[in-house]
């Protein structure tokens, strides 16, 4: 079963707040919003992976759906020395094949933080996320909430790069089956540098940073073996360590372009839950002619798992929900043309798939979307 949560993984993840960039001078309240109605097909909405062609779990049919997200984000001073920033986005899809039905999900996620400037290049951020899915409740589905306040510490380090130190804390609450559910201390941070230029101003040409992270998950269900999982009295619980490190490097100054690479690492007491994942990205942005837009994004996943699991021979009760069942490659390309400043029109594919890997399981997905947009901002 997969959790396809890396496009809205910031939100989910404290860590994303914790990158958070405001500007380091009080500027006036800024806003802007968006709302986006649109058509979609899936070919795989159940997201089920095979084995020689044979499917894991429910085979649904391909469907198409209506899907809308409407999103805003609000800026402004507090003072000489302090900002607020707040964003939210709600978002939901249907899916017109009754067989698919099961899978329409309404998401709901909102971030503040509050930034204090100790000095030029001094500041501090009081930050919190919060991300709820709402799905018809089955323990195969991911229906979940999570919330997660944190601190976090930026330090200029002359001119061109900067040094951002923080921690918090994550309570993950999995509806459908208190088990996955899990708390969790997290610690980060991350080295930014441009170049040309000064990160107090906004004309650099490119963009390189380096991050990492660690959350400390001690879920509430037991530690699973071999053999299965029983929650019998002395049960180990079980504990997740996950580890994540990021490079990436990016052009700012007329098209768009970056890349980078990322390292996973989970250890676990908990049977098929360990691994270590790699993950290389590249996106870019392109000027068309009529006014119009061209974006893509490339991630290729290559995941290794500490215990592979048998699907000849079942493990009982193993458990089928985990938030880091991500191990998809991704290619995504948007096309969209903007009327007037606030009107968007647009295109979009996106392609899943399992390789490159050695497993005997296959995943593939395709989805096709055509939308439109009003957006706003001052």
């Amino acid at each position: 079963m997969e959790f396809k949560l890396r496009a809205l993984g910031l939100a989910l993840c404290a860590l994303g707040l914790g990158f958070y960039d405001p500007p380091a001078h009080a500027d006036p309240v800024h806003y802007d919003w968006r709302l986006e109605d649109g058509l979609e097909y899936d070919t795989n909405p159940a997201r089920t992976e095979s084995v020689s062609g044979t499917s894991i779990g429910p085979s649904v049919p391909a469907s198409s759906l209506a899907r809308f997200a409407t999103s805003g984000s609000l800026s402004a001073p507090l003072g000489e020395s302090n900002s607020l920033a707040l964003s939210g986005a709600f978002g939901g899809k249907w899916f017109t094949g009754s067989m698919a039905r099961a899978e329409n999900v309404f998401v709901l996620q909102s971030a503040a933080s509050d930034t204090q400037r100790l000095g030029s290049r001094t500041q501090i951020a009081l930050a919190a996320s919060y991300y709820d899915v709402f799905q018809r409740r089955s323990s195969e589905l991911p229906d979940f909430r999570s919330l997660a306040p944190l601190l976090r510490l930026e330090q200029g380090l002359g001119r061109s790069f900067s040094l951002a130190l923080g921690g918090g804390y994550r309570a993950f609450t999995f509806k459908t089956d208190d088990a996955y559910s899990f708390v969790a201390p997290t610690a980060f941070f991350s080295v930014r540098s441009v170049l040309p230029g000064d990160l107090l101003e906004s004309a650099a040409d490119w963009e390189a940073s380096l991050t990492g992270s660690v959350e400390a998950r001690d879920f509430h269900g037991p530690a699973c073996t071999a053999s299965g999982c029983t929650d019998q009295n002395g049960a180990a619980r079980h504990q997740d360590r996950f580890w994540i490190a990021n490079a990436e490097v990016t052009r700012t100054s007329g098209w768009l372009v970056g890349g980078g690479v990322a390292l996973h690492v989970n250890q676990s007491n908990s049977y098929g839950e360990a691994l270590v994942r790699g993950l290389v990205h590249a996106r870019a942005v392109m000027p068309l002619p009529w006014q119009m837009s061209l974006s893509m994004r490339g991630e290729l996943v290559a995941t290794r798992y500490e215990d592979p699991l048998t699907f000849l021979q079942p493990v009982a009760a193993l458990p089928s929900a985990s938030i880091e069942d991500e191990s998809r490659s991704t290619l995504r390309v948007d096309v969209a043309r903007l009327f007037e400043g606030r009107f968007e029109v647009g295109a979009r594919y996106v392609f899943y798939t399992s390789a490159p890997t050695a497993s005997p399981v296959e995943y593939r997905r395709q989805t096709a979307l055509l939308y439109i947009a009003f957006l706003d901002e001052r």
